[in-house]
């Protein structure tokens, strides 16, 4: 990835990626996560993309993709660690293939959509911002149904409070009807001037393609003081596991498990933690499925999973009710193997080879490749994917241990659903 700074808080990167018939043009506008600010967040990219001066419609926008050889949009908001970033992000054919210049359409597309909103008093189209405030309302409660998805978050949210991952990153239905299509035009104005700007080109770009980028988008945006809240290490403070249940009308009951990991989400021994993880629960082979769910059927799921931003782990798992006990012995039996070194150099292998082709398969999805680079970006790192990989392959047995050991249980959180003699 090559890097331009176009002004103080105001960056293009530029990933080549000639295999692609297609180029990925995307903003992302970092700002600190926040519980005053984080249901706006979510709302804002749905209001910008419904409509735009220049495209007032949903089917304006549709026929003017369209017209740019079928080119695709979309806009949202991604959490990373104690910040989010809104992104604006088309797709479109690599001029190459097409024979003419695409990326000017696409640039100008993207500077209506992000500067030209439809405002009326002082404020967003009232129809708009209430129409996606309701699909917000909608998306916020169909997690909430999602059970799987909610014990997740209320494990989180017992584990670090209403604070950087603690929250749902959708945001909150309780803070919808605050929400005015002026106090949400307010919010915007800020994020415009304030967040950090990152302008992202994926695929086959040449230095005229820079410019064009440069001229439309980056010269839109004035100079700010703005960084990216680097991750840390999140301290483990407590001391003794808490312990909750919430008791809830489904039959599948859901046990999840937070831990600290204690490792620095930059250092080489973040390697060792994936890996660790691998083994432990993040593989269709690991020993969690091979034993919770496959050998002793105590589970419908079972698997583990890290979040490098925020320096946790997650176990998570749907169970019997009456089987809670058993499942929750047997993963405990399971990350003591881990720690005590009861590894097998088949399953070091397996998990190498395995974690080898999820990341070299990214390579194969511009947006995935994107992604990958942003949260490089974000980390002040510019480690490519080889790197990562090398890196992984040098992890031994007694690394894996070793940062399996600094890893600490803080929270068990049981969403518990009906016996099965109630039933």
């Amino acid at each position: 990835m090559k890097n331009i700074n176009l002004k103080k808080g105001v960056d293009i990167h530029i990933i080549e990626a000639p295999k692609f018939k297609t180029n990925l043009l995307s903003v992302y506008l970092y700002i600190p996560l926040k519980r005053e600010t984080i249901t706006k967040a979510a709302l804002l990219p749905s209001v910008l993309k419904r409509g735009c001066t220049a495209y007032p419609t949903l089917k304006d926008i549709s026929c003017h993709l369209d017209d740019m050889y079928s080119a695709s949009a979309s806009a949202g908001v991604r959490t990373k660690g104690d910040g989010e970033v809104l992104f604006f992000t088309s797709e479109y054919i690599s001029d190459k293939y097409v024979g003419e210049n695409l990326t000017i359409p696409v640039a100008e597309f993207l500077k209506e959509i992000i500067f030209s909103p439809l405002t009326e008093n002082g404020g967003f189209n009232k129809s708009y911002t209430e129409s996606e405030k309701i699909n917000l309302r909608d998306a916020i409660q169909s997690l909430y149904n999602d059970k799987k998805e909610y014990a997740e978050f209320k494990c989180r949210e017992a584990m670090f409070g209403k604070n950087g991952c603690g929250m749902f990153e959708v945001g909150y239905e309780e803070d919808l009807d605050d929400i005015t299509p002026q106090n949400l035009y307010e919010f915007y104005t800020d994020v415009l001037n304030t967040a950090k700007v990152d302008i992202f080109v994926s695929g086959t770009a040449n230095e005229q393609t820079i410019n064009d980028i440069t001229r439309i988008l980056g010269s839109l945006f004035k100079p700010r003081d703005a960084e990216y809240i680097l991750p840390g290490i999140k301290e483990y403070k407590r001391d003794a596991i808490q312990k909750i249940t919430e008791d809830a009308d489904v039959v599948q009951s859901k046990l999840c498990m937070g831990l600290i990991c204690n490792v620095e989400p930059t250092s080489d021994e973040y390697y060792s933690l994936i890996l660790a993880n691998s083994i432990f629960g993040g593989t269709p082979f690991s020993k969690l499925f091979n034993n919770v769910r496959e050998k002793l059927s105590l589970a419908y799921y079972a698997f583990s999973r890290t979040a490098r931003f925020d320096g946790y782990m997650m176990i998570s798992s749907g169970i019997q009710t009456e089987n809670y006990q058993k499942a929750y012995d047997e993963i405990m039996v399971q990350f003591d193997k881990m720690i005590n070194g009861e590894i097998e150099d088949s399953e070091i292998n397996a998990a190498k080879n395995y974690m080898h082709n999820a990341y070299t398969a990214m390579e194969d999805s511009l947006k995935r490749m994107e992604d990958y680079w942003l949260s490089q970006t974000i980390m002040g790192t510019n480690q490519n994917i080889s790197d990562l990989l090398n890196g992984i392959s040098a992890v031994t047995k007694d690394d894996i241990i070793s940062v399996m050991k600094k890893v600490k249980f803080d929270t068990i959180y049981f969403l518990k659903g009906k016996e099965a003699a109630n039933l």
